[in-house]
């Protein structure tokens, strides 16, 4: 396992992706990041290795505002991230691993991907922080059929702090927390002669720990009496904790598996097949609760009677293929995408939106080696 990273500090499990977040419009930005990684890897004993890593980034990010001024806006991250792992090998086959990271993400890394959940803005440019991620991991992993067929297992965590949410005063804060918790099985290799496999299941358990607050508003007190209307009580904000608070993290499914296999028929005809299914996965949240406040001036909270929970159901989706090798230099192929021509949706959002993935596709290949 490397060291923290400075993208996305989390594993490749389609977790902790909050799409739909757009940075500020009409503002240019230039993230500039600078990085230096130094790894080892020490022998304690024939069957124990201990794997240390380190990671320096600065992260240099500008923002020209919208004006006749042009202001521009600087900010510098300095990150130090770490990385320990410990392997031992009982046989020359299997070992059993545990390890430990941290990585940062640093505001305004993101753009580059079209979102960003925590930009440089005038009004917290002063109290940014890095979103910072702890991961824990232990395995086991063994190799079957003369390292022909690989296995592996894991349990792990990742804590996410310092997620940027509203605090109690309807400002930014970076209180949020979200923890993930899962196992996971995977299995890649060739089972008999010409027929390999690859493929694996994950659980995971995404909690938002902290989702810091939502703002309700108790609208204002008035009378009115011969035609005059007067202000008993202004409108006041009183903030609640933020429904997400206990809630499975959006964009991340519970459940997913994959399972792909290719067979030789022949020399020169192959044929394989992928069968995917992710679970449900959840947009975002919403409730009914409601503040309300007494000619007195005191506000209270009524409780919320629904929870709206935006969502997209799981799927399975087929695929297929097959290649023919016509000659020593020319392959033909033709793939298969969504066979059932399954109607479903690759990603939600937070808003009423979700994005509809592609029916039923065929395309075929044809590889030319010189």
């Amino acid at each position: 396992m490397r060291p923290g990273s400075i993208t996305r500090a989390t594993r490749r499990r389609r977790r902790l992706r909050s799409h739909g977040a757009r940075c500020p419009p009409k503002r240019r930005t230039t993230p500039i990041p600078r990085r230096s990684t130094r790894s080892i890897s020490i022998t304690l004993i024939p069957a124990l290795i201990l794997n240390l890593g380190a990671r320096y980034d600065r992260f240099e990010s500008t923002i020209t505002l919208p004006g006749a001024t042009q202001t521009k806006l600087t900010r510098v991250d300095n990150l130090f991230n770490w990385q320990a792992g410990l392997v031992f090998k009982p046989t020359p086959e299997t070992s059993l691993y545990a390890s430990y990271a941290t990585a940062a993400t640093p505001p305004n890394s993101l753009l580059g991907e079209g979102r960003e959940d925590n930009a440089i803005t005038v009004a917290v440019l002063g109290l940014l922080k890095p979103q910072k991620t702890k991961s824990y991991e232990v395995g086991a992993k063994a190799s079957l059929f003369a390292e022909k067929l690989q296995l592996g297992a894991a349990v792990f965590q990742t804590e996410i702090s310092n997620a940027r949410v509203l605090d109690d005063t309807n400002t930014a804060s970076f209180i949020g927390e979200t923890r993930i918790r899962g196992f996971e099985f995977n299995v890649s290799g060739t089972i008999l002669p010409g027929w390999t496999v690859f493929g694996g299941f994950t659980h995971l358990d995404p909690k938002i720990i902290d989702g810091g607050f939502t703002t309700l508003t108790a609208p204002a007190i008035t009378t009115t009496a011969n035609g005059v209307t007067t202000v008993v009580q202004p409108a006041r904000t009183t903030g609640v904790v933020s429904v997400n608070t206990g809630k499975q993290v959006p964009q991340t499914a519970k459940n997913s598996f994959t399972a792909t296999t290719n067979i030789d028929v022949t020399k020169r005809l192959q044929i394989g097949g992928t069968a995917l299914y992710m679970d449900e996965q959840i947009g975002g949240y919403a409730d009914n609760r409601a503040a309300r406040q007494t000619a007195a001036g005191v506000v209270t909270v009524t409780p919320a009677t629904k929870v709206l929970t935006r969502s997209t159901p799981g799927y399975w989706r087929f695929d297929a293929r097959a290649s023919y090798k016509l000659t020593d230099m020319i392959d033909l192929s033709v793939n298969a995408q969504n066979l059932t021509n399954k109607t479903y949706f690759s990603q939600t959002y937070a808003s009423h939106y979700a994005t509809l993935a592609a029916g039923r596709t065929v395309f075929g290949t044809v590889n030319l080696r010189f």
